[in-house]
């Protein structure tokens, strides 16, 4: 269809801005994808949540701590061959100065859109939540700094395994302890893995990428058996190959607690568990944390006993959460944080090229989408396939990114975004929405709907969070609702508070309409379309009840082909029945930067969204 531009309608949106106090936004995250699981949190991710399936997402690398010692086994060009990587990671498109030689000492305040939604990394989907728990909590392996499909061991020193193997090896590093005292070996790894195939019905909502990447719980998913073989090894057998194993299990809810912390706390009771709110010591990372104000701060002190490269250069890392971005710059611009996340795309003008500041901008790696469910509501007119395309006609994406992304965004016509690598295969030939509203109108009449009987829809979007991909979702709540409402929608709004409301209830599949969106944790379509679409042990993501004839072996096809070739053109098939059936409407790409005073040194960005503090240093100036 011929892309159209409403002028008209693109100066109502911006009527609307004007009369509208700007609401918080979203992560929804993000999350990994050997097997698809329920939904993001929202980065992706779900979640980027992303749970989540994200923004996840907005899901995550230890950027700035390479493994010291990489044997050749787990280089990632071994353990992860071409064939199912076909794109180069790219870097973070600028970096801040370096400033000489490194400076010891300092507190840092940061400043993100919200805190995170738990303390227990397992139970974690969202980018939010990644910043604060990947500094004190880690994986057996991660991405490199600034890539998104480059491995380096962190609790393992090295691995042996390949895409086609069902069988990895894992030499941990020796020498590690918790914050706790307790040391890292291979029954503390056996007794996490244990615990997230074992998480009771309550539990498995959350640990949205536990059940995307291992496609469910209990004994059918994808781990056969984890074993320590030794103090220092474990080997954990797959029930079928799965190409994106190793990806998966970088993410922040597969870090390592120590296994003291998980039985003092309860971690495996739903009624009892403390671990996802008590400030205790069971992480590896460069930092622990000190103090825990839910709503206000996270406080961490540097490790002294680091196992890494070198202990963190900060003394203290203080992250502070302001759902509204004009707080967070104006907190920035009184020296009240030194750095912030996700800057509006009004205020880069304000720090881009001034002295004092610094601006990185991040590689668009993200999503925002309007999520679809035909179940939600009992006789839900999205039940019709016709109304689902009616809902993407409607939306005027070029209109949404000059209203609230300051034309710097793109539009989203597939879940994919153009910075993959996989871009190019996975989108040729798929159906793309492009606004139409009289086309809307036209599906709406068809299917037996008009001004008498609208088909009527409740719509949901977060507040009290900003997200890459979603500035600020209460003024494109009210856009896309005018929208919809043109082409004879009728639509009951609503909203619920982020981390501890809305995404649970976007992932249990409680919306009609709603808003996430996602950050790709990883180089590859199962990270995307897996994650969000893909059934668990025979049912769909609750999220969007996306239960199509052929979808699940489509998915199961794509998911374990091994060839560059034959693995684009499966996920192709998985991304044109998604796109066909309107199992969500997707959006925009947006921009993200992170803003900085002069001060801060050595901040490495990765598209993920996913940065470490460990080798971030404070200047004397």
């Amino acid at each position: 269809m011929i892309r159209v531009r409403s002028l008209v309608l693109l100066v109502v949106i911006i009527l609307m801005i004007a009369a509208c106090a700007p609401g918080g936004s979203t992560p929804v995250p993000g999350t990994p994808g050997t097997t698809p699981a329920q939904s993001e949190p929202a980065e992706s991710e779900p979640a980027e949540s992303e749970p989540a399936e994200s923004e996840p997402a907005e899901s995550e690398p230890a950027e700035s701590e390479p493994a010291e010692s990489e044997p050749a086994e787990s280089e990632p060009a071994e353990s992860e061959p071409a064939e199912s990587e076909p794109a180069e990671s790219e870097p973070a498109e600028s970096t801040p100065p370096t400033g000489g030689d490194p400076v010891v000492g300092g507190t840092l305040a940061f400043g993100g859109a919200a805190l995170a939604a738990s303390l227990d990394p397992a139970l974690t989907s969202d980018g939010e939540s990644f910043r604060i728990l990947q500094q004190i909590y880690e994986p057996l392996v991660d991405l490199a700094p600034g890539t998104v499909d480059e491995l380096v061991g962190v609790l393992a020193e090295s691995w042996e395994g390949e895409p086609s193997d069902t069988e990895y090896v894992f030499n941990l590093k020796q020498g590690v302890t918790f914050h706790d005292g307790t040391p890292l070996n291979a029954e503390a790894v056996k007794a996490n893995f244990d615990r997230w195939q074992g998480f009771a019905e309550e539990f498995q909502a959350n640990a949205y990428y536990y059940g995307a990447v291992m496609d469910g719980f209990g004994p059918e998913n994808l781990i056969t058996s984890v074993e320590a073989t030794d103090e220092s090894t474990v080997t954990i057998t797959l029930r079928e190959p799965s190409p994106t194993f190793l990806f998966g299990i970088a993410l922040t809810p597969f870090s390592i607690v120590s296994p003291a912390v998980l039985e003092s706390t309860n971690a495996d009771d739903p009624a009892a568990s403390t671990l996802g709110t008590e400030v205790v010591q069971g992480g590896t990372g460069a930092f622990v944390l000190e103090d825990y104000v839910p709503a206000e701060s996270a406080t961490l002190s540097r490790n002294e006993d680091y196992h890494g490269e070198h202990p963190a250069y900060l003394d203290r890392l203080i992250i502070l959460p302001y759902a509204d971005p004009a707080a967070r710059l104006q907190a920035l611009q009184a020296g009240t944080i030194q750095g912030l996340d996700l800057i509006a795309p009004a205020d880069r003008a304000a720090v881009d090229g001034v002295e004092g500041y610094q601006l990185i901008n991040r590689e668009s790696y993200n999503t925002l989408y309007l999520g679809v469910n035909p179940t939600a509501t009992e006789g839900s007119p999205l039940a019709e396939q016709a109304v689902r395309q009616a809902v993407s006609l409607a939306i005027d994406r070029e209109g949404l990114i000059a209203a609230f992304y300051g034309g710097g965004g793109s539009p989203a016509d597939i879940f994919l975004p153009p910075t993959s690598g996989w871009f190019d295969s996975v989108s040729e030939g798929v159906e793309v929405y492009d606004y139409d509203p009289d086309a809307a109108r036209t599906l709406l009449a068809d299917a037996g709907y008009g001004p008498e009987n609208p088909p009527v829809v409740n719509f949901w979007y977060p507040t009290e969070v900003t997200r890459p991909y979603m500035p600020d979702p209460a003024g494109l709540h009210q856009a896309v609702t005018t929208m919809l409402e043109e082409v004879g929608f009728q639509v009951t709004p609503g909203s619920a508070i982020w981390g501890t409301e809305y995404i649970p209830a976007a992932q249990n599949g409680e919306y009609d309409l709603h808003f996430l969106g996602w950050t790709g944790d990883f180089d590859d379509p199962s990270n995307w379309y897996g994650v969000h679409f893909g059934y668990s042990q025979g049912e769909p993501a609750a999220q969007f009840a996306c239960d199509i004839e052929g979808l699940e072996a489509a998915i199961d096809e794509a998911d374990a082909a091994l060839d560059e070739t034959e693995r684009g053109e499966a996920w192709n098939e998985v991304a044109s029945i998604v796109q066909s059936e309107v199992c969500f409407a997707t959006l925009v790409h947006g921009d993200t930067g992170i803003a900085l005073t002069d001060q801060v040194q050595n901040y490495v960005a990765n598209p993920t969204g996913s940065e470490s503090f460990v080798d971030v240093w404070l200047s004397g100036e």
